[in-house]
């Protein structure tokens, strides 16, 4: 039989507490970590901390402090096995400026109601660290409304759906180009959001899934 190699789980562990001592920024004095953000790949993790109705179960978990993720993502520069880097290509810093800009073009949403925190780590185990956090938090923006970190598909490719995401919070001006809308059931999304607030508050600390 073939032996199976898995990462440790006391690894999983050493992650997410690694992530709660880091601190937790504005998304709107982004520039003011430029100079550090700029110079890191990793992981980067946004909270909502604001009035839009579809998420205040997430907000309220967020009132004192960043506890409960929207969105994680990754910043990884190719070729590179380090967590320094010389340029900002896919820096920590380039893609929190990309999701900054998709926020101020959306509707309903500013970027003064987001906070973040960063896990600058080595290439290699980029990847890893982000699967590993979104199964953690199961964050509502990567599981439950898909498309908030999608790119703008380029000329000659504007056949794919529109997001839920966009649908959502419409603005980005390559999504309105984008055909096909799709149905969006708000009750059925607002009911999961609500029952992985549930699930979250139910995990007593250090709890690894």
């Amino acid at each position: 039989m073939i032996e199976i190699f898995e990462i440790p789980k006391n690894l999983s562990a050493d992650i997410i507490k690694f992530y709660k001592r880091q601190p937790c920024y504005q998304l709107a004095s982004l520039e003011e970590q430029r100079n550090e953000l700029r110079r890191h790949v990793g992981v980067y993790i946004l909270f909502y901390r604001g009035k839009y109705r579809l998420y205040k179960h997430i907000a309220e978990i967020n009132k004192e402090d960043c506890n409960l993720p929207i969105y994680v993502g990754k910043a990884v520069e190719s070729g590179r096995r380090t967590g320094a880097m010389r340029t900002n290509t896919q820096s920590l810093f380039s893609r929190l400026r990309e999701h900054s800009r998709s926020i101020e073009q959306s509707d309903g949403l500013s970027i003064k109601e987001f906070s973040f925190k960063v896990i600058a780590m080595g290439r290699d185990l980029i990847t890893w660290g982000e699967a590993t956090m979104i199964r953690h938090f199961q964050p509502t923006w990567n599981q439950l409304i898909d498309g908030f970190g999608i790119h703008d598909p380029g000329k000659g490719r504007y056949q794919q759906r529109r997001s839920v995401w966009d649908i959502l919070h419409p603005g980005r001006e390559f999504t309105n180009r984008l055909p096909n809308l799709s149905e969006v059931n708000m009750e059925d999304i607002e009911e999961k959001i609500k029952s992985s607030c549930e699930r979250f508050l139910s995990l007593s600390p250090g709890t690894e899934e």
